[in-house]
């Protein structure tokens, strides 16, 4: 399956948007960027990465190209996340998200709600785009596994400034990186904090 690459399912989905409403959509999209943390969709934690994108209009190439009209403005979603359909990620979305999901989708024609998930679902199903290839760095690496490798190397690049800096006796060498380790393994990261 194109779509699919180890652990990981690649969604691509062009969802038409309700006639009248693309300008308060793009400008709904443009206040995602004001939270601290990101995207509200670092808060989905099965999401490894996601855009959205508005398609008013295509690109004319010049001629001898013809210039090409939408009958529909669209919103482009395209998304990878931890799962083998397409339901995990609507289920972490009503579950993380169910305000913005609302918000986002009420624009597009055919939305269904968040009441039903599986109603949900299919209309995803409906608008999706098969993806041809499908290429992550990690298959198999969960959205957790990543985060708490790049909080491990975080803290061993402070580790190493702070030996260097402080040159301590192998004793304190041992005792300062046991701290260490022990301070990790408390920390739980999420998407918006490294």
């Amino acid at each position: 399956m194109a779509n699919q690459n180890g652990g990981k399912y690649g969604f691509t989905g062009l969802f038409p948007i309700k006639l009248g409403h693309t300008a308060a959509l793009r400008t709904f999209l443009r206040t995602l960027d004001d939270n601290p943390r990101g995207s509200p969709l670092s808060e989905v934690p099965v999401v490894h990465m996601a855009r959205f994108v508005v398609i008013d209009r295509l690109t004319y190439q010049g001629i001898p190209a013809k210039v090409d009209t939408l009958k529909s403005t669209y919103l482009l979603f395209a998304c990878d996340f931890d799962g083998f359909s397409i339901d995990v990620l609507i289920r972490k979305m009503i579950e993380h998200i169910p305000d913005q999901l609302k918000a986002i989708w009420s624009h597009c024609r055919g939305f269904p709600g968040i009441e039903s998930r599986d109603a949900l679902s299919v209309y995803f199903e409906q608008c999706e785009v098969g993806t041809n290839l499908l290429l992550v760095d990690q298959p198999d690496a969960t959205v957790n596994e990543i985060l708490l490798g790049l909080m491990y190397r975080r803290g061993l690049g402070e580790f190493i400034r702070h030996v260097q800096e402080k040159q301590p006796t192998p004793a304190e060498l041992k005792e300062d990186f046991a701290t260490l380790w022990q301070r990790l393994q408390e920390v739980r990261p999420l998407a918006g904090d490294l």
